[in-house]
């Protein structure tokens, strides 16, 4: 018997799979048992498997190649005699669920497998009872490798969850975001100013970027800090999540765990309260775009690329683009990363990037799902480093590499002396992404969360080590500074604040949830515009549990708890 979540079965094993995989009574009814049968890793006779997906615009094909038909299509109906036939292909989220929806209401079944996004019709579609619950299906048949990895991140499963069972496979990130700091290296030796470690030096370092004219074009027209508030403020680029995390381990539009172990909304907490403070006060004071509240984050931080802004926060693979055309516009312009800077009472933190941003579904008349786990589990080999496997240097010879002389190029292939009619794309400098074709799995890559860190923490360290498996080798050739952001990155992990809260919108949300963050987004922006007073917040705390937030936190707990059963 599975899917007891107390934390005393917990703590026994991986292998119980405790956390995924559930055995209780009417789940193994509800599985469906397979009809075929694997010969050789191979399915005699072959089947079909019927997906639909988003097909990015952007994806290449070689002539005479498409979605229906190319070099990963092929490979699976001749080594694993799985035939392919995709139900609809749309270009975008909105139209692929759309079409869902459409499928959902109408007579017309669902393909057997698709890849969902969205939480809210990912829950739609469990309550119609028109998906398959999976528990058993993964105690079943997924590998070893995989339930120990469902194991470690069993969050990932949070918003496939319903009454005790699972609906769906979680698709991993790999977890290569996370903010660090991006700041004007020739502005701070030119100032005398040392790398900035706490939020008072951030106070003296935005005074001289913003008055001393780092520049030194006598002119008074640059600023301290490159920011994006037009949509939320603690983003992922042109963000200030740092300042939140200085002052607390509240973020806005996050939920967290309070001392009893409850979730609480990180937008109504006091510490929210300081940091927009010390936001206003350096708005004021001319350190921030006086435009930051009509410029999204790739327009903001174009004003540290154009030599405005002399810090600007967001990911450590902001390096090559665009901060490289920082350099393009100012030859002289230097730049490198920083680590984050702790608060008054010596806190750090930033905005966790998600770790689950969408899953796998099936049909509940799916019949093949042995195979789907087949098929899985060659594609996800890979990230584990198993050697025989066909993809352990990439999707495809050809497409996302060219073996020279036994050995793998990933790109510059004119460069690296590889025959034109070798080259995966006219261009001889990119390849053609093979993952993009692998329908099954929604087309995108598998990832072990974290599964570059070691590689990145190995060349920042020693730029000569050897690469011990393909992902350190697509690593090892970067550029210094492009090591040591991501360096940074890693060692601030911890650093991370968690959204707790991973279900679909609640009850509430569903009818409340957007005007509750038009009026935060609102507010806050006044705030720190100093178009309200800073109390203001107080105002905005109690008016947003009297409008519904109150109702939400009640749901969210619920929520939580129930994923304890």
């Amino acid at each position: 018997m599975f899917l007891s979540h107390t934390k005393k079965v917990l703590a026994i094993t991986a292998l119980s799979m405790t956390l995924v995989v559930a055995g209780c009574g009417d789940v193994a009814k509800e599985a469906v048992v397979p009809q075929t049968k694997m010969t050789g890793g191979k399915y005699d006779p072959p089947i079909t498997i019927s997906t639909a997906r988003v097909l990015d615009p952007n994806v290449k094909f070689k002539p005479g190649e498409t979605i229906e038909d190319n070099v990963h299509t092929r490979w699976m109906s001749s080594k694993m005699g799985i035939n392919l036939k995709h139900a609809f292909v749309v270009n975008n989220d909105k139209d692929f669920n759309t079409k869902l929806r459409l499928l959902l209401a109408g007579s017309d079944p669902l393909p057997d497998v698709f890849q969902v996004s969205d939480p809210t019709l990912i829950s739609e579609l469990i309550q119609s009872g028109k998906v398959m619950a999976i528990d058993e299906a993964i105690a079943k048949y997924a590998p070893q490798n995989i339930k120990d990895l469902y194991a470690k991140y069993p969050d990932g499963f949070n918003m496939f969850k319903s009454n005790g069972k699972t609906y769906g496979v979680p698709m991993y990130e790999s977890l290569t975001g996370g903010t660090i700091f991006w700041v004007r290296q020739d502005w701070l030796k030119k100032l005398s100013l040392p790398d900035p470690k706490t939020i008072d030096d951030m106070d003296k370092m935005f005074e001289a970027f913003t008055n001393q004219d780092p520049d030194g074009n006598g002119k008074k027209d640059t600023f301290g800090l490159a920011l994006s508030m037009l949509d939320r403020v603690n983003g992922t680029r042109a963000t200030a999540d740092w300042v939140f995390g200085a002052y607390g381990n509240n973020m806005p539009f996050q939920w967290t765990k309070d001392k009893d172990g409850n979730l609480i909304y990180g937008s109504i907490q006091p510490s929210v309260k300081q940091a927009l403070a010390k936001l206003r006060d350096w708005l004021a004071k001319g350190y921030i775009d006086q435009e930051a509240g009509i410029k999204d984050k790739n327009k903001a931080t174009e004003s540290f690329v154009n030599g405005s802004a002399g810090l600007v926060a967001g990911e450590y693979h902001m390096y090559p683009t665009p901060l490289l055309d920082t350099t393009k516009n100012n030859p002289n312009a230097e730049f490198k990363p920083l680590y984050l800077p702790a608060g008054p009472t010596g806190n750090i933190g930033r905005v966790e990037t998600p770790m689950v941003k969408r899953g796998i579904l099936f049909n509940k008349d799916f019949k093949y799902i042995d195979a789907w786990f087949a098929y899985y589990q060659k594609m996800f080999e890979y990230q584990f480093f198993v050697k025989d496997s066909e993809f352990y240097l990439g999707n495809h010879e050809g497409y996302d590499y060219v073996l020279k002389d036994g050995k793998p190029i990933y790109q510059q292939f004119e460069q690296a002396g590889i025959p034109k009619d070798k080259w995966p794309l006219p261009d001889g400098k990119t390849p053609i992404e093979a993952k993009a074709y692998a329908s099954l799995i929604g087309g995108t890559n598998l990832n072990r969360p974290y599964s570059y860190d070691e590689g990145i923490l190995r060349f920042a360290n020693d730029p000569k080590a050897t690469p011990a498996n393909p992902i350190e080798d697509s690593i090892k050739d970067r550029v210094p500074v492009h090591q040591l952001a991501g360096k940074i990155r890693v060692e601030q992990n911890k650093y991370d604040l968690a959204n707790e809260f991973k279900g679909a919108p609640t009850k509430t949300m569903r009818t409340k949830l957007e005007l509750l963050e038009k009026m935060e987004k609102e507010t806050f922006t006044q705030i720190i515009y100093g178009k309200l007073p800073v109390d203001a917040f107080d105002k905005f705390v109690s008016d947003w549990k009297a409008s519904g937030g109150d109702d939400i936190t009640k749901e969210v707990n619920e929520w939580y708890k129930s994923l304890k059963k």
